[in-house]
């Protein structure tokens, strides 16, 4: 019955992870600028029809390593060179997220906690929106939680021995799957899928060594012994019990292969772009403005688990009263060092982004779950002033959201509404403000759970939570996503451009107005400029090609152009006010 009942809750996480993450995947256009590097060069290697090297607009691109480009080159071969195409293997690597961390949960804890912990990483905001994105986060996730749940589920496999007693019972295949996997990790996003995970299971050794002293020695003393196991001794003894050889072995063959070849095609220049600008130049300063305080992540993490993070006191405060149980104290450590590792070493980071610790996200889910299956068992296990809380929180959300944006964007004052006097153009007002019905779900069913927690009914309880968390991602994926997509007017220029322009040998330059997509809706190089003074240049030396251009840069460069680029289109430019100006001669145009 067991065996039937889990088949079960695993056919009921694919079909979530199949509607949230699959279910009208290719209806929006890409968005910048991720999906737009990337997506672009894989039809560029397609239409190259090489596996190696990374090129965006015909250069070469040492952003990310292959693993990705290789799924939406797949994509490609199966949709066509389509957004599609681009994003259907990250959607399939986020479900196996779904369910591997659904096995990681059941295997530390129970069946609930597995089952909670699944469908909160597929219905939290930041983890549906990556997994139907053509970028390479999914992936990551997915190998890391792997190699870690390979790993800990032979580790766990010896209940109440110590920890060199553990990690003796390791087989070394154990080892060399775990490690294996990692560097498919590696040939995904490079040495982070290794040294992340690595670090993982080396804090958590650490911190299985005996640190309470025996009574009646010193403070100084129970200090010196407490910080003992993390000693330089100590930490290169579990180094070393971690088969380092077996991981160098693993890793170089998996992922040396791609890499030696790469640096041999290009001369040893991706590898310099790679490690040297997009890893430690993005630790040692802030790129492309993406900065932060220490508690970013802290803040990123409540927003990317939403609507699960409304519970995110009394699930702390859950998570740290049963770390004081003998009974999953050992489990309960190693998903805490988890969170620990991906939190504390990107917060050192100079550059930061949510999407970085999305691979702590499955630890996260965990922690959810856990708190999930304990109270929906037996409300009065956790602090019930937290936990109806948490209901009047996401009640509240949902009704600010639907009551909020409509207010907002339709209630005038002084003749003018409240985005008005933002400067937010009317289109995006009216848009916003039927955007609020996305939270008519947390409204709805939160006053439904919270209705049933008051009555003792927590199981039922749980199940209104868990509709209303599923409800808010499809709505906010399948109905606000298209909704936005239309304002997305560089990919539908390109897009329309593309189908317009007569002679295919036609140059298109674009001068103040940089979007990635643009380069793969108009499926040829671009020539972008810095100066007016190259545009013009452009422009004028050759009678076969089209100019973009903002109508700023555009009142600047007109009296140094030829007659024969003329303006053929204005296009209304979304966030900006700056509309786009197309030159070029007509007789180009169908």
């Amino acid at each position: 019955m067991t065996g039937r009942w889990d088949y079960a809750q695993q056919i009921g996480l694919l079909a979530v992870g199949v509607v949230l993450l699959m279910v009208q995947l290719g209806n929006t256009h890409l968005w910048d600028q991720d999906e737009g590097y990337y997506a672009t060069a894989a039809a560029e290697m397609v239409a190259r029809n090489d596996w190696i090297t990374p090129t965006f607009n015909g250069k070469l691109f040492g952003h990310k390593p292959p693993m990705m480009y290789w799924g939406m080159m797949l994509g490609y071969h199966a949709f066509g060179v389509t957004e599609l195409g681009a994003r259907f293997c990250s959607s399939v690597f986020g479900i196996l997220t779904i369910l591997a961390t659904y096995a990681m949960a059941r295997r530390l804890f129970d069946a609930a906690t597995g089952l909670f912990a699944g469908l909160a990483i597929g219905s939290c905001f930041l983890f549906a929106t990556v997994a139907r994105s053509a970028t390479a986060d999914a992936h990551l996730t997915f190998f890391t939680v792997v190699a870690l749940f390979v790993w800990s589920r032979s580790y766990f496999s010896v209940p109440g021995a110590t920890r060199d007693q553990r990690l003796a019972a390791i087989p070394w295949r154990v080892w060399l799957a775990a490690y294996a996997v990692m560097g498919l990790a590696v040939l995904t996003k490079g040495p982070i899928g290794f040294l992340f995970p690595t670090a993982v299971i080396g804090l958590f050794l650490l911190t299985e060594q005996p640190t309470v002293p025996p009574f009646g020695v010193s403070r100084l003393k129970r200090i010196a012994r407490g910080l003992w196991p993390y000693s330089p001794v100590p930490f290169f003894k579990t180094v070393w019990k971690m088969r380092p050889l077996t991981a160098i072995l693993a890793v170089s063959v998996v992922a040396a292969p791609w890499y030696l070849l790469v640096q041999w095609k290009t001369e040893g220049a991706f590898l310099r772009e790679f490690i040297g600008v997009h890893h430690m130049g993005r630790f040692s300063s802030a790129m492309d403005n993406h900065s932060g305080p220490a508690y970013y992540y802290i803040v990123a993490c409540l927003i990317g688990l939403y609507p699960w993070s409304a519970f995110a006191v009394p699930t702390v405060m859950t998570w740290v009263a049963q770390s004081k149980l003998a009974s999953h104290s050992s489990a309960i450590r190693f998903v805490t060092c988890w969170v620990a590792v991906y939190l504390v070493i990107f917060s050192l980071a100079s550059t930061k982004l949510p999407n970085y610790v999305l691979p702590a996200y499955p630890a996260l889910a965990i922690i959810v779950g856990r708190y999930f299956a304990t109270w929906s068992r037996d409300a009065t296990s956790v602090n019930t002033f937290w936990l109806h809380a948490g209901w009047l929180l996401l009640i509240g959300v949902g009704v600010g959201l639907v009551c909020g944006l409509p207010a907002l964007a339709w209630i005038e004052f002084q003749g003018q509404t409240v985005l008005g006097r933002l400067n937010v153009d009317p289109l995006i007002q009216r848009r916003l403000a039927w955007l609020g019905m996305a939270g008519l779900p947390l409204a709805v069913f939160g006053v439904l759970g919270w209705s049933f927690l008051c009555c003792k009914k927590t199981s039922w309880a749980a199940g209104a939570f868990v509709v209303a968390a599923t409800s808010l991602i499809a709505i906010l994926s399948q109905v606000v996503a298209p909704e936005l997509d239309r304002l997305q007017s560089s990919q539908m220029l390109a897009e329309n451009l593309k189908a317009r322009i007569a002679n295919e040998g036609a140059q298109v330059t674009i001068l103040g107005h940089y979007r990635p997509t643009m380069v793969f809706y108009l499926g040829q190089e671009i020539n972008f400029c810095d100066s007016p003074a190259e545009a013009i240049e452009k422009a004028n030396a050759n009678s076969n090609s089209v100019l973009i251009t903002t109508e700023s840069h555009y009142s600047q460069i007109e009296p140094y152009l030829q007659e024969r680029n003329a303006v053929i289109e204005r296009v209304a430019q979304f966030p900006g006010r700056d509309d786009l100006v197309v030159l070029g001669d007509p007789s180009l145009m169908r």
